[in-house]
């Protein structure tokens, strides 16, 4: 039988990549017009390949990294489909479009926490990473659901705080699957992850 090696850190590579370049808009590091030049990286790295990094991981008996990689893989395709219809003008970015967006940040947060519920039983580094990506998901799903998404205000601020919780998401999961290629090259605890890979 053909040997899979370990697919964590190719799927949290990816995922953080597009967490990352996607919450600096969010965040209001850049304007939201901004979105659509993340397309190419949701749907290439942060989504086919997260994807495919999921579907190794079920091979592997790994429900958990699976579940996670293949979902979020899924949300990341979609979303920089979202950003290309958006910025081709045939999905509007207010309105009911928005809230619809909003309802599927809000999907996806309570997939977060699920994932993290079961990450419980594994290392801190996963735990920080779902934890901070379902706080990430549920207040920028809040701004968007309402129809504030980067507007000034009260909710437009909660979705702003959102994009700096994905931000640490994806400095998290670049960590740790930084630490499980090292840790795994080298044959022991180069960067600690405080559990089990």
């Amino acid at each position: 039988m053909a040997q899979v090696a370990e697919p964590d850190t190719l799927g949290l590579w990816g995922f953080a990549t597009g967490t990352w370049i996607t919450g600096t808009v969010i965040a209001g590091v850049f304007p939201t017009a901004a979105l659509p030049a993340a397309a190419p990286v949701l749907i290439v790295f942060a989504g086919m390949a997260q994807f495919i990094a999921g579907l190794y991981a079920f091979r592997r008996a790994n429900a958990l990294a699976g579940t996670a990689f293949t979902s979020f893989g899924a949300f990341n395709v979609a979303a920089g489909f979202v950003f290309l219809l958006q910025a081709l003008r045939l999905l509007s970015t207010t309105g009911p479009a928005l809230n619809l967006v909003g309802f599927l940040l809000l999907s996806f947060g309570f997939i977060a926490i699920g994932l993290t519920l079961a990450a419980l039983n594994t290392n801190a580094g996963l735990v920080a990473t779902l934890a901070s990506l379902a706080i990430g998901y549920v207040m920028t799903g809040i701004a968007a659901a309402s129809g504030y998404f980067g507007l000034p205000g009260a909710l437009g601020e909660v979705g702003h705080v959102g994009g700096y919780a994905l931000i640490f998401s994806a400095g998290m999961a670049y960590y740790t699957g930084l630490a499980l290629i090292l840790n795994s090259s080298w044959r022991r605890v180069v960067l600690p992850i405080w559990g089990r890979a």
